[in-house]
This record gives C-alpha cells, structure tokens and sequence, in this order.
C-alpha cells in the first residue's frame, strides 16, 4: 500500500503545483520552460508507474460492498468520461461550453470506479482522482478561466465522440489484460 501512496503523491505532487500560480511562476522561471515540463513529466511518469506497481500489489481489504448496479453504470458512463477526455484537447463545442471537460471526465471515471469498487486500495487510487479533479475545477474557476474562444467546430465534438467511444470499446475489450480486473 505504501508504495501506491508514494505514487500517488508523486503523480499529484506536480499536478497540483500549477494550482499555486506564484509558486509554479517563480519554479517556471527558475528551471526555464524545457527543464520545468520535463521534471513535471518525470516526477508523474514515475508516480504513475508506482501507482500501478502499488495498486497491483494492494492488499485487498474491504471497506464496502458495493451495489449491484454499479458495475453497469460504470459501463454506462465510462464512454462519457472518455469523450470528454478526448474532447479537453480539441477545439469542440464541448471543450467552449464545459469548460474543464478533462477534470469533469476525471470525476465521472472516479466515480464510477468508486462505486464499483469496494476496498481500501480503489479509494485511495479513484478518490485521489477524484478529489484533485474538483480542485481542479475549483482552481480554475478561481483563476478566471474563460470559455473558449469561439473557434470550436462541431466536428471536433464528432471526433472526440468517436474517439471516446473507440477507446472505451478497447479498454473493454482488454481491461481485464491491462487492469487485472475484466469487466465483461
């Protein structure tokens, strides 16, 4: 379990950083933009890598039972989770009006993986999602974040549909491999 924490510190710790605008200014300024991005990306790499060494090694211990719906209702949504992941990095119609659809898709993956999962490790790993998700919304509303531009076209939204929808049918299809867990 320790070693899933120490990922999820590590994969969090740089993810939140930009939360705190002067201390992420004055770190930017100091290591320059390579250097910055680049211990960003090695310090997550390293966290993520821990989580799925951490998760994968968890000790299963209960802490609820989950319900008997919400494993389809994980099925139901995950496609939405993922469209809206997809639709975060194009100019859609979805990115201009949700405004944090990466964090909003983050919140439905951990949602979804929380009710469906009952035991200590999952709410360590969903919650943790979770949690940074809504501050990150949070964060970027106290920011001012502002709606896009007006640039978006709708058929980046089609494309982020599709692609969404094509990743959660391959994630299905090997979430069992990739996660220890089959969910068909």
């Amino acid at each position: 379990m320790l070693i899933l924490i120490i990922g999820l510190v590590l994969f969090f710790g740089p993810h939140v950083v930009p939360f705190f605008p002067v201390y992420r200014n004055s770190l930017y300024e100091m290591l320059g933009e390579k250097r910055y991005k680049g211990g960003f990306s090695l310090i997550a790499l390293a966290g993520l890598i821990l989580i799925v060494v951490g998760y994968s090694r968890a000790p299963y211990s209960d802490l609820w039972t989950p319900f008997p719906w919400s494993r389809d209702l994980a099925l139901y949504l995950m496609p939405v989770s993922l469209t809206l992941f997809a639709a975060a990095n194009m100019k859609t119609m979805i990115r201009r009006y949700l405004r944090h659809p990466m964090a909003l898709g983050t919140i439905v993956f951990a949602a979804v993986h929380l009710y469906a999962n009952g035991d200590l490790a999952s709410a360590l790993l969903f919650g943790s999602f979770g949690v940074y998700a809504i501050l990150s919304v949070i964060s970027g509303e106290a920011r001012g974040r502002v709606l896009g531009d007006g640039s978006a076209a709708v058929k980046y939204d089609l494309f982020s549909i599709v692609g969404g929808v094509g990743v959660y049918f391959v994630i299905l299809k090997f979430h069992g491999a990739l996660f220890g867990a089959s969910v068909l």
